[in-house]
């Protein structure tokens, strides 16, 4: 962790300049996406509840978020641009955490950059960033387990796939389907025990995923 101390802090300078000019611009608006996208946020800042009080296409989840924005700084789009961009930015210190699992940290550093300044956000719609952010969760939960196989990592992407499913239901939904499929082939190649802990893992998976 000392190693990567000056690599985190110096991400955190340099991510919070690549991406803060996105705080006060927008490319496109549209009334029937980001409008909705904002009426969701400032009716859920209300009291107001998705699907029961207004219509909503995606997870439960992200409504909350942005309504928690909108509760701490104002009801107004930079608000749903700096929690965007917070999400982003974190979502490349993820990344600079997987890669470094594998790769030089100065690699790992550029991988991050490389996310921050080309990534191809998909810009209908405010929702899709805290997908992406627990995708990645996920990603690092299991490849920590791979390489550790430690079983408190299992349940940090169990938690990550059940609060995607959470954010666009199919995505969850693949991720609480392959991630124990990926664990058991681990498992199996590498001649690991079936422990308890693994056992709740699996039961625990099953139970949400058809829930």
């Amino acid at each position: 962790m000392k190693n990567k101390l000056p690599y985190l802090l110096l991400l955190l300078i340099v991510g919070i300049i690549l991406l803060h000019p996105q705080l006060s611009y927008q490319s496109f608006l549209s009334t029937g996406d980001h409008g909705r996208d904002l009426y969701a946020a400032e009716a859920t800042m209300h009291g107001a509840r998705p699907y029961h009080d207004y219509w909503w296409v995606y997870g439960p989840l992200m409504p909350y978020y942005y309504a928690l924005t909108f509760k701490i700084f104002s009801v107004s789009i930079p608000s749903i641009l700096l929690a965007k961009m917070l999400l982003k930015l974190l979502s490349g210190f993820l990344i600079f955490s997987i890669l470094s699992l594998y790769t030089p940290l100065l690699f790992s550093f550029l991988g991050s950059l490389w996310f921050w300044a080309f990534q191809e956000d998909f810009f209908f719609t405010y929702n899709h960033e805290g997908g992406l952010f627990l995708f990645l969760m996920a990603t690092l939960c299991l490849l920590k387990y791979f390489q550790t196989q430690k079983e408190k990592y299992l349940y940090g992407a169990l938690l990550s796939a059940y609060l995607l499913a959470l954010v666009k239901i199919n995505f969850g939904v693949g991720l609480l389907l392959f991630s124990p499929l990926c664990v058991f082939f681990f498992d199996w190649t590498q001649k690991l025990p079936f422990t308890r802990a693994k056992r709740i893992f699996y039961i625990i998976n099953v139970v949400t995923l058809f829930l």
